[in-house]
């Protein structure tokens, strides 16, 4: 028997909610599916900076060679473990640890676009509503 391939597609959408001297509230929402559509995990939530300007300045920063922002690799992280039992409950695949990472083969990086739906069988969807997390930098 042989294994099809899963690709995974992320969208992902950074927003920023509240500003101060040292201190950055920013609103995520990561979208994560699979080609051929088997699961979609869907998770939002709040990530507060808590640091020096400089500090909070370089997380936020887009990395050149990934054009993605740093924050983002964190975020990514806290919610993978999340990710990770929810398939493990559903039986269904979970995307890689390093998914956001350019140098992971056959992944597919979508940033800041609309989720599309497509007429036709829906696949599982797996949803985290709230994932507040704490970042400091000092």
């Amino acid at each position: 028997m042989l294994k099809e391939e899963l690709f995974f597609d992320v969208n992902a959408k950074l927003e920023e909610q509240k500003k101060g001297m040292n201190e950055v509230t920013l609103a995520f929402t990561l979208a994560i599916s699979t080609k051929p559509n088997v699961v979609k995990y869907n998770t939002s939530g709040m990530v507060t900076l808590m640091g020096k300007p400089e500090d909070i300045k370089r997380k936020l920063e887009v990395n050149p060679n990934t054009k993605i922002p740093q924050i983002l690799f964190t975020i990514y992280q806290h919610v993978f473990n999340s990710i990770y039992i929810l398939s493990s409950n559903l039986n269904t695949p979970y995307p890689p640890p390093d998914l956001l990472h350019p140098m992971a083969e056959k992944i597919q990086i979508i940033l800041n676009v609309p989720h599309v739906s497509v007429e036709g069988a829906e696949p599982p969807v797996a949803t985290s509503n709230t994932m507040n997390s704490q970042t400091n930098n000092k």
